[in-house]
């Protein structure tokens, strides 16, 4: 039995449901509401395990097989890989997984924290802000690491300083320059073949058209090939789980900034 616990199809939770649709297989969707704070009210048979708690993403979403938690949106993708081979989205060769791997570093480590930083000051502040704050700063004594509860504090004092901006719109920029000139080679980031790059790469990439869309006005390989995977028929069936209609303002705080790049 595969559940994914996950929230409205925008960056972390975006990936595993692209990939199980790519995949073909049957899961059942249990739809958690990542802005209410809902992942902290979840059994402690999902939310207890180390594994869980010190989740690098510490908001993404959960997959659940045969009773066993798995998190970090993009291993979920790689498990779902090797677990149902039939529909391959990595090559056969060791360059080309060694590129989706490569891609992944780059994006876990420097795209994710930038859109997540403007994500949440952009929609995720307002949203805490017209909530009970007395109910949320609760929430935030109870989570688990004190990552969670500084980012989550930081959303709900909209406390992002212009040089995080800044920093964050920097990264961003630098990432579409990377896309540029990896599509500028082929149709598709890790080599001739769609494949998980693509996915991460998408699922984090698609919301910075509303956040911060004058760096993508000059970059037309990477406009054309966001347009190309948003038309796949899987990922279209993993934008439909949205409830909201709106999946491009759904974030939590995200990952915590790299020194890296």
């Amino acid at each position: 039995m595969i559940e994914l616990y996950h929230w409205e199809p925008n960056m972390f939770s975006l990936k595993p449901l692209i990939a199980l649709h790519e995949k073909g297989v049957p899961f059942t969707s249990r739809y958690t509401d990542f802005g209410a704070l809902e992942q902290y009210a979840l059994p402690v048979a999902l939310t207890g395990r180390m594994e869980v708690e010190h989740n690098p993403e510490r908001d993404g979403p959960i997959l659940v097989v045969d009773g066993t938690p798995m998190t970090e949106s993009f291993f979920i993708t790689l498990y779902l890989d090797d677990a149902y081979p039939e529909k391959p989205l990595r090559g056969p060769d060791a360059e080309n997984r060694w590129r989706v791997l490569m891609w992944a570093r780059f994006i876990n480590e420097v795209l994710e924290p930038a859109v997540s930083t403007l994500g949440s000051r952009k929609f995720l502040s307002p949203l805490l802000q017209s909530r009970n704050r007395r109910d949320i700063e609760k929430t935030i004594e109870r989570m688990p690491t004190k990552e969670q509860r500084d980012g989550w504090t930081a959303a709900l004092a909209g406390s992002y300083s212009d040089d995080l901006v800044e920093d964050s719109r920097r990264k961003i920029g630098l990432a579409v320059k990377k896309f540029e000139d990896a599509l500028a080679k082929g149709p598709w980031l890790a080599g001739q073949n769609y494949s998980l790059a693509d996915i991460n790469a998408f699922s984090i990439l698609r919301p910075v058209q509303y956040l911060a869309s004058d760096l993508l006005e000059s970059a037309s390989r990477t406009k054309d090939w966001l347009a190309r995977i948003e038309s796949r028929p899987a990922v279209k069936a993993a934008l439909a789980a949205s409830k909201t209609g709106k999946p491009h303002e759904a974030f939590t705080p995200g990952p915590e900034h790299s020194r890296w790049g």
